[in-house]
């Protein structure tokens, strides 16, 4: 994975996915960094730990970075993000550790999720994915969402939809119900349209994936 001055490279230990970037992290390569750290705690490991042992940094443009991700993701999927980052004195607002190990040994098992993630004919998808989603919550015992997850999950696949193949996916985890649509293509997604999409949800965000497809999602509060 490269972008200029910046390349990140992706392994795992025991379920923790380990991002290890190279180079200069800063305004030139903020984005890039946004987007890789995004899409890896999207695939849910039990955590995601940055070694930043071989990374030049910008302070502020660093700092920022891995404080936009986490506001992003802490409702869901709350992934722990954890640095790596010895000898830097800089205050990340994320937890860091002096080793990539020190930060392994950390981590827990990872919370119980309820996850359910159905393909979606292409004609009428929306309407499935609204009887999806009364099923679902039918079966989960929330019945007092399920007009407003139906009428979420018919939003978000109506945005991801693009005629290859979307899925609808429901998410239980720590008393909050996640609503997503998923699509094997990168779709482009205005932030107003999405806002709109999942009115009446705590939070939503859209990201790509590692698949080069393309996930929206919602949060809603029983």
């Amino acid at each position: 994975m490269r972008d200029g001055l910046l390349q990140v490279e992706l392994s795992g230990a025991d379920g923790v996915a380990v991002l290890s970037p190279f180079g200069l992290l800063g305004p030139s390569t903020y984005t890039r960094m946004r987007d890789v750290l995004l899409k890896t705690v999207l695939a849910e490991p039990t955590a995601v730990v940055v070694d930043m042992s071989d990374l030049m940094v910008e302070p502020d443009a660093a700092r920022s970075v891995f404080h936009a991700v986490w506001t992003q993701v802490a409702e869901w999927p709350g992934v722990p993000i954890l640095l790596a980052a010895a000898g830097r004195p800089v205050d990340w607002a994320l937890p860091s550790y002096a080793t990539v190990e020190d930060a392994l040994a950390t981590v827990g098992a990872p919370p119980v999720r309820w996850v359910v993630r159905t393909p979606l004919p292409l004609r009428d998808s929306g309407g499935f994915a609204r009887v999806v989603a009364e099923e679902t919550c039918r079966l989960w015992g929330l019945g007092g969402i399920s007009a407003e997850a139906a009428d979420l999950a018919d939003a978000l696949v109506g945005l991801a939809a693009r005629g290859v193949r979307p899925t609808v996916v429901f998410e239980w985890w720590r008393g909050r119900l996640v609503v997503g649509a998923s699509e094997d293509v990168v779709v482009p997604c205005d932030p107003l349209d999405l806002r709109f999409a999942a009115t009446g949800a705590n939070r939503c965000g859209w990201s790509t994936t590692w698949s080069d497809g393309t996930l929206l999602w919602a949060v809603l509060d029983p």
